[in-house]
């Protein structure tokens, strides 16, 4: 076979013109192994030692020639790194330029160490080759490699089972907590501050407060505490905002001055959001600011005092609302601080320990210090708890998925004042705890008579009343209520309820029993009602008597007012009273227009000689008759003599 011509002119060349009988790759054998002398070997006869090196001819230059792993001859000769060309200059015999015939090829081995020049980067290796040659094979998939950082934007780097070693960094946009302000997300696998926020704040996850400094009793809740009169409010969702005067165990009292500050945020044109408030409203208790900063505190600018212009929404008293209403507040930002990075602060001075029916003050869809903008459901992976896993909202939110109502969690303690823990089908626990000194029980530890729940615990009773002023609920814990129109309201109240014309009236001797008549929450919404009330067993006195007080239209044909007595376990009844056929000039039986004060009570006195020493139980009733009339505002009584012997444990001492 003929050689090539570019390897005939070298060798010509490095021959000094003899003429050469094989081509420049193929092996030399050295004079003393040459076959025709008499030092000869067979093919079965070693002519070299494994692995000894000798040089060859290459172009431009020596190459290398190992022996072969038997021995019986050299390997090709490596000429690998040489230039084989010339520096591009005419050759003098032929006047034509050389081209470049640089060579490079597999590196011979005997071993996986002669190969590790032939590794590229830190997710190759390089083997010698079941044909004695190097080769260059990827790492196993995994290895580590390159950077060992590992955060929210980044874990080690590893090889990816193909030669490349791989950043493993998270998908651009990711939510992330580590830049200054806690609002972050990751761009390269480093945590930067955010530059894309959800458009509203709804209080969802804790998330929603990364960066708040919150004071006082300022937090999330999904219900506002219970008050002296009623129990907690459930919202439909979780919202932010504060106890007010209420302090735990609920509804214990206490003066509280108290903010809420949101971290910097670009300050928009208006700031929005919806307000539920039951307090004073504002002035000198109960008083409500909003504010703003644009030099981290310094100095505040403010928006809203309620001491001061009183019309806004939060500032009106309400001592009632329904937690599905809230009010929309939109407070104008001064134009020079648009757009500029601004703290907004929520601020609360409850002025004093006041009032009974209060339960503080709660904002939701806030437009300001609103969440970076989630892009995955791994976003928002850390708020999944026990009653809800963590998704990203379409508003760029972390949400819940929550899991069905009455599911299981947190304390699986059960008592009467603190029920096993459940889901609320929201997304949260509820610990199922009953209002302190509001919730009757019957589990005390004492066996006896028991007085009432406790920071959820069941209290024995210490005192005792055979008198009826209604200021431990339990007196009423064996009373039944029954309706056959509308709902029955009977119950314990703090005031006569709003009618369409004005706000409730307080009732100094609060608790009192009675019902809202034709009003029906939330006030002063109306119906018709026909209800009534049963009391307990009890020694029927030779006088009943008790306080009464009513706005309504009195008897007859509407508002009727009904009061049976029985002694033979209900089988049957006598009136004492009826407005429509034995008024027996019962103050209650009369007209009574509004304008009432809290203070102004009838004294009740009815014959019941006839029956006294006897077990009996008395009945009440009510029947509007109609939805009318717009002044309206119900029936109460207090003080009654009998039927209600209980414990007179105060729930609430001053």
């Amino acid at each position: 076979m003929a050689c090539p011509k570019v390897f005939l002119r070298s060798a010509l060349a490095l021959a000094g013109g003899a003429l050469l009988t094989a081509c420049p790759g193929d092996p030399i054998v050295p004079s003393d192994t040459d076959p025709g002398t008499s030092g000869s070997t067979s093919d079965t006869e070693a002519t070299c030692a494994p692995g000894q090196t000798q040089t060859c001819p290459c172009p431009g230059g020596e190459g290398t020639q190992v022996c072969q792993v038997d021995g019986s001859a050299f390997g090709p000769c490596d000429c690998s790194g040489l230039d084989s060309g010339t520096s591009g200059e005419p050759d003098p015999a032929t006047g034509t330029t050389a081209e470049d015939t640089t060579t490079t090829g597999p590196l011979p081995c005997t071993s996986d160490e002669e190969c590790t020049d032939v590794a590229q980067g830190e997710c190759e290796e390089g083997v010698c080759g079941e044909d004695g040659m190097c080769v260059a094979q990827p790492v196993e998939f995994g290895t580590p490699c390159g950077s060992a950082t590992a955060d929210e934007c980044t874990a080690p780097d590893s090889c990816d089972g193909d030669g490349v070693c791989a950043a493993n960094d998270v998908e651009d946009g990711l939510a992330c907590s580590t830049c200054a302000t806690g609002q972050c997300n990751c761009s390269a696998g480093a945590c930067g501050e955010c530059n894309v926020f959800a458009p509203t704040n709804n209080f969802i996850t804790p998330k929603s407060l990364e960066g708040w400094e919150l004071t006082g009793s300022w937090g999330l809740y999904r219900q506002s505490p219970s008050s002296q009169i009623d129990g907690p409010t459930n919202f439909i969702g979780q919202v932010m905002g504060t106890d007010g005067n209420r302090v735990q165990p609920y509804p214990g009292g206490e003066v509280e001055v108290s903010y809420a500050r949101t971290r910097p945020f670009p300050l928009p044109e208006m700031i929005a959001f919806l307000s539920w408030n039951v307090d004073e409203g504002g002035g000198l208790s109960d008083n409500k600011t909003v504010r703003v900063s644009v030099d981290g505190g310094t100095t505040w600018d403010t928006l809203v005092d309620c001491a001061v212009d009183p019309s806004w929404a939060m500032c009106q008293p309400s001592m009632d609302q329904d937690p599905a209403v809230f009010d929309l507040v939109q407070i104008p930002v001064p134009m020079g601080l648009w757009g500029q990075e601004g703290i907004v602060e929520f601020g609360y001075d409850s002025g004093d320990g006041c009032c009974g029916f209060e339960k503080g003050w709660f904002i939701d869809s806030l437009n300001v210090a609103t969440e970076c903008r989630c892009q995955d459901n791994s976003d928002c992976a850390d708020v999944t708890g026990q009653c809800g896993t963590g998704l990203c909202a379409p508003s760029g939110e972390c949400a819940l998925q929550p899991m069905p109502a009455d599911t299981a969690c947190g304390d699986a303690f059960d008592n009467d004042c603190n029920g096993a823990d459940t889901c609320d089908g929201v997304g949260y626990c509820r610990d199922n705890v009953q209002p302190t000194g509001l919730a009757l029980c019957g589990d005390c530890p004492g066996g006896g008579v028991c007085a009432f729940c406790q920071a959820g615990q069941c209290i024995d009773c210490l005192s005792f009343s055979d008198f009826g002023d209604f200021n431990d609920p339990s007196s009423v814990a064996e009373w039944t209520v029954s309706a056959t129109v509308g709902t029955a309201d009977w119950g314990l109240y703090d005031a006569a309820p709003q009618n369409q014309a004005a706000g409730p009236v307080p009732f100094p001797n609060a608790p009192v029993y009675g019902t809202d008549g034709n009003r029906n929450p939330p006030y002063p919404g109306a119906e018709s009602e026909s209800s009534s009330v049963q009391t307990g067993d009890g020694v029927v006195p030779a006088m009943l008597t008790f306080l009464s007080w009513h706005v309504d239209e009195g008897g007859g044909f509407y508002d009727n007012k009904i009061i049976e007595l029985t002694v033979d376990d209900g089988a049957s009844w006598t009136t004492l009273v009826n407005c429509t056929t034995l008024p027996a000039g019962m103050p209650f039986c009369e007209y009574e227009d509004d304008g009432r004060l809290g203070t102004d009570w009838d004294p009740i006195q009815i014959d019941t000689s006839a029956w006294a020493g006897m077990t009996g139980r008395l009945r009440l009733s009510y029947i509007t008759g109609d939805s009318c009339c717009s002044f309206e505002r119900g029936w109460f009584i207090d003080d009654l003599n009998a039927f209600s012997i209980s414990c007179n444990d105060d729930p609430f001492p001053p």
